[in-house]
């Protein structure tokens, strides 16, 4: 297997990555929820976003909203069903 190929899924059709997070715009997410968490952390605030996908969970997200990009920890194995509980998990980890 060439290493220098990402591991991605699509959701929604959008491909994210699998072992890291994948950085994208707020364009990218039109049809996605966007949660913005009033916790910062680095260069942004925690969050999550969803797709608009029926019973989709949540990704834990750094909202980015000065550069109105986003980074989504869709390669999480772990699920959230609320955005806030996502937005806490990222704000809890390293």
């Amino acid at each position: 297997m060439d290493r220098n190929k990402q591991k991605k899924r699509i959701v929604a059709d959008i491909p994210i990555k699998t072992d890291r997070p994948t950085e994208l715009t707020f364009a990218d997410l039109y049809t996605w929820v966007i949660w913005q968490y009033p916790r910062r952390k680095g260069t942004g605030l925690c969050g999550a976003v969803r797709p608009p996908l029926a019973n989709h969970s949540w990704f834990p997200a750094l909202i980015k909203h000065h550069d109105q990009r986003v980074e989504v920890h869709g390669h999480m194995e772990r699920e959230f069903s609320t955005p806030y509980d996502a937005a806490v998990w990222l704000e809890n980890s390293a």
